[in-house]
C-alpha cells in the first residue's frame, strides 16, 4: 500500500516554498530548521522526486516543485475548510494573509486593521506590503486577498470588488516654477523631469498614457521603489511627482506640495478589493472582505 501525504511535510512544504527559505520557514512554523529539511526530504522521498533547487540559502522550486505547490496549496486549504467546519461556538479564527499597496496601508488601511484585529482576536494577520500597486498579490501561493490601488482589474481569475475611486496628480513643491500657473500644458510637463513609481504600477501607465494623448512623452525621469520616497524628493523640487491624492493631502494642505492643473479632465485609479477565483472562501476571508466594503468605501472625513 503506497503512503499518504502527511500533512504536517505538505504544511511545511508550502511555506519554505513561499519564503524561498528552510531558515524563514523554520521561524514561520517555530520548527528547528533541521526538522524543516528533515520533513522536506521525507516529502521528496515519498515523491520520487526532488521540489527544491538549493542555492546556498535561497531556494528554488523545481518543475515538479511547481506542479506540486499547486495541489499542496488545496490540499492546505480544504484542511483549514474541514478544521474550521467543525469549530464550536462559531467564532472567526484562523489565519489570513492579505496583501496590500505600500500606500492604501499607510493611508487608508490602519482604521480597518485596528476594527478587524478588536472584532476577531483569534485570526492571525499577515500583512504583505507591496510598494506599488498589490494586483499581482492576489496571484501569489499563499496569499489570501489584496487590497490594491489600480485602473478597473479585469483578469478572469481574479474576483474583483471596486470600493472608491482616487484621483491621480501632478505635483510640484511650492517653489516650483510651475506652481503658481493657472494652466499647464503637457508638452511643459514633458520638459520637466517627472517622478514616477515603478513600471508595475499601472497609474504610472495611466498618466503616461494621459501625457501622450494630450501631446506630450516624458523625456527625463527618476523611478522610484518608495511611494514616500519619490513624496519627499518632490518637496525637495527634483521634479514632478505622480501620484494619488490619498498619499499627498496632507502636504497639499499644509501647502508644501502644489497640484497642478493638469489634466484639465480628472483622472482616477481605484481602490480594490482581489481574491483568487479558485481559492476558497474561508469565514476568515469573507469576515475581513466585508470589512473592508464596509470601512474602506466610506468617504474621508
Amino acid at each position: 500500500m503506497e503512503n499518504l501525504l502527511d500533512l504536517r511535510q505538505v504544511r511545511t512544504f508550502v511555506e519554505v516554498a513561499r519564503s524561498r527559505s528552510f531558515t524563514r520557514a523554520a521561524s514561520q512554523l517555530h520548527y528547528a530548521q533541521s526538522s524543516i529539511t528533515a520533513q522536506v526530504q521525507a516529502l521528496e522521498g515519498d515523491l520520487g522526486l526532488p521540489l527544491f533547487n538549493r542555492l546556498g540559502r535561497q531556494v528554488e522550486l523545481t518543475d515538479a516543485g511547481r506542479q506540486f505547490l499547486v495541489h499542496a496549496e488545496k490540499l492546505i486549504s480544504a484542511a483549514e475548510q474541514a478544521r474550521l467546519s467543525v469549530q464550536k461556538n462559531g467564532q472567526i479564527v484562523g489565519p489570513l494573509v492579505v496583501g496590500a499597496a505600500e500606500s492604501l496601508l499607510t493611508y487608508r488601511m490602519p482604521e480597518l486593521l485596528r476594527v478587524f484585529q478588536t472584532t476577531y482576536p483569534g485570526v492571525r494577520l499577515t500583512l504583505h506590503a507591496e510598494v506599488s500597486c498589490a494586483t499581482s498579490s492576489a496571484l501569489e501561493p499563499g496569499v489570501d486577498l489584496a487590497v490594491s490601488i489600480d485602473e478597473p482589474i479585469e483578469l478572469p481569475q481574479l474576483l474583483v470588488q471596486k470600493l472608491r475611486q482616487e484621483r491621480m496628480l501632478a505635483l510640484v513643491a511650492a517653489e516650483h516654477p510651475l506652481a503658481k500657473r493657472k494652466e499647464v500644458t503637457a508638452i511643459e510637463l514633458a520638459n520637466q523631469q517627472i517622478l514616477l513609481t515603478d513600471r508595475s504600477c499601472s497609474y504610472r501607465a495611466l498618466f503616461e498614457r494621459t501625457l501622450a494623448q494630450d501631446g506630450g512623452r516624458v523625456t527625463r525621469q527618476l523611478e522610484f521603489s518608495s511611494v514616500e520616497a519619490l513624496k519627499q524628493c518632490a518637496i525637495a523640487r527634483m521634479g514632478i511627482a505622480v501620484l494619488p491624492e490619498l498619499v499627498v493631502s496632507a502636504e497639499l494642505q499644509e501647502g508644501s506640495l502644489v497640484a497642478l492643473p493638469w489634466p484639465r479632465k480628472p483622472v482616477y485609479v481605484y481602490t480594490q478589493l482581489v481574491r483568487h477565483r479558485d481559492k476558497w472562501f474561508s469565514p476568515v476571508m469573507e469576515a475581513f472582505w466585508t470589512m473592508a466594503m464596509d470601512l474602506l468605501q466610506k468617504p474621508a472625513q
